[in-house]
């Protein structure tokens, strides 16, 4: 019974992870992170249904791979890969990232605009990151789970 019900997670967990890598190469190509006629894919690390951390790269050409993350509990992102080593190294480099970005759309959100209006779906926006960075830098910052 506890095979069976193993065997029904992974392959749950696997569906999740190929839809999840699909969408992501689908949004690397459409704003041109990666070129080329054939991309190739790997999931790196997951918290399941909620963050997919995966290597893309043009086919053939696995050095010039970048890191991405993607899931319902982050914003889509990548980087170069030569910018981490380690799924848990890019984890931390998408937190960074994002807390720079939150702050230069927090200031962009506070400066008034021609009317005198702040940008409030801006900052809405960048409050989310900040949580979103928080939540998984915290997640790096356990040893479980990165093994």
């Amino acid at each position: 019974m506890t095979d069976e019900k193993e065997h029904a997670e992974a392959e749950a967990l696997k569906a999740w992870y190929k839809m999840e890598l699909d969408a992501v190469v689908k949004e690397m190509l459409r704003i041109k992170a990666i070129s080329g006629a054939a991309v190739e894919a790997t999931p790196i690390w997951a918290a399941p249904e909620q963050i997919l951390i995966a290597k893309i790269w043009p086919a053939g050409q696995k050095r010039r791979f970048i890191w991405t993350i993607s899931g319902s509990g982050v914003v889509t992102d990548h980087f170069p890969g030569n910018l981490a080593k380690t799924p848990r190294d890019a984890a931390r480099h998408f937190s960074l990232k994002w807390q720079v970005d939150a702050d230069r759309l927090s200031k962009m959100a506070s400066a008034k605009t021609s009317d005198g209006k702040t940008r409030a779906n801006v900052e809405a926006f960048a409050q989310n990151m900040i949580r979103q960075a928080e939540s998984l830098y915290e997640l790096t910052s356990r040893d479980e789970g990165w093994e």
